[in-house]
């Protein structure tokens, strides 16, 4: 009887487990597609760092490219499957934004 109950409380703990992480999973995934998608041809990089720093479960950095910058928008919780790459022109205009 007792190693029923364990094996129950075990598949139980499992099964919230997997459940918390594909929420978690799925919740980094959609904040870096949605906020991706508001960065069109034109906007400032103000307004992008602004927006990024609105998202929960993402992390970005900056890097400097010929001509510009480029900001790479990525999750821990989904274990970096997902990423925004926002390039930027000279005078810190978005460029492109694309998911990958």
């Amino acid at each position: 009887m007792k190693k029923v109950i364990v094996k129950i409380t075990l598949s139980i703990m499992l099964i919230v487990t997997v459940t918390v992480a594909g929420f978690y999973w799925n919740e980094a995934r959609k904040e870096i597609v949605f906020l991706c998608a508001n960065f069109k041809k034109g906007v400032t990089e103000e307004s992008v760092r602004e927006q990024l720093d609105t998202g929960n479960f993402l992390k970005y950095l900056t890097e400097d490219i010929p001509g510009g910058k480029r900001i790479i928008a990525e999750s821990p919780y989904n274990l970096y499957m997902n990423r925004c790459v926002i390039e930027f022109d000279s005078s810190g205009l978005v460029q492109s934004s694309t998911v990958n």
